[in-house]
């Protein structure tokens, strides 16, 4: 949304806040190669803005360096708000969501989770990710089989299968193993019951954002 600000409505300056402009998004992510790839991707794809924001850090510190963030871009009178900021995290070995989730909830952020990684939602861009599929190990193999992910230690997207038909593919690969069983489990956020709600992604709730928008 556009900020509101105490500008003069004239001279270059009210000219500049008027020039039409993308729309912006922000991703706070711990992921260096994979996931910032495949968000720049979307942002040639969607025409918006997604600036990236990468720390080796537990989902509940990631939450709460995108809340700084949101609080300093709201300073900002030079530019507009975020449309949406987004809280990337894995499962893996971290057991600290259901803080990330409170912070992300009480600051207006969402938090994206994919259990046991982001492979999961990678994957549903060729095929379902099995349900049986829950070791990060497992689901980095099986994209890496099916032509997803490649280059040193199978860390960079295809980009070619990054598209609008591909998107779509894989938004009703995830309903597959998005199921009620493992929505309850993924609502709960219960520490050290992860695979509990594993294969599991978020991501479809991120393109129906940029499609909306993009429509709108």
């Amino acid at each position: 949304m556009a900020k509101k600000r105490d500008v003069p409505v004239h001279g270059r300056k009210s000219a500049r806040f008027h020039r039409a402009r993308k729309k912006r998004y922000l991703v706070v992510a711990g992921g260096a190669v994979t996931e910032k790839q495949y968000f720049k991707r979307l942002a040639s794809i969607y025409d918006v803005v997604i600036e990236y924001q990468q720390k080796n850090e537990s989902p509940e510190h990631l939450a709460d360096f995108a809340r700084k963030l949101k609080e300093e871009d709201e300073r900002d009178i030079s530019t507009d708000c975020y449309e949406k900021i987004w809280v990337v995290v894995d499962v893996d070995d971290f057991h600290g969501h259901s803080q990330a989730a409170k912070i992300c909830k009480d600051n207006g952020i969402e938090l994206i989770i994919s259990n046991p990684c982001f492979e999961v939602w990678l994957l549903d861009h060729v095929s379902v990710c099995p349900p049986s599929f829950t070791l990060t190990s497992t689901v980095e193999s099986a994209a890496a089989k099916a032509g997803i992910v490649g280059g040193n230690r199978n860390k960079y997207v295809n980009v070619e299968l990054i598209d609008s038909e591909h998107l779509d593919a894989a938004i009703r690969n995830a309903e597959r193993h998005n199921t009620a069983g493992n929505r309850q489990g993924r609502n709960t956020l219960a520490p050290h019951h992860e695979q509990e709600y594993a294969p599991w992604t978020d991501m479809p709730k991120v393109i129906e954002t940029l499609k909306s928008n993009k429509q709108s």
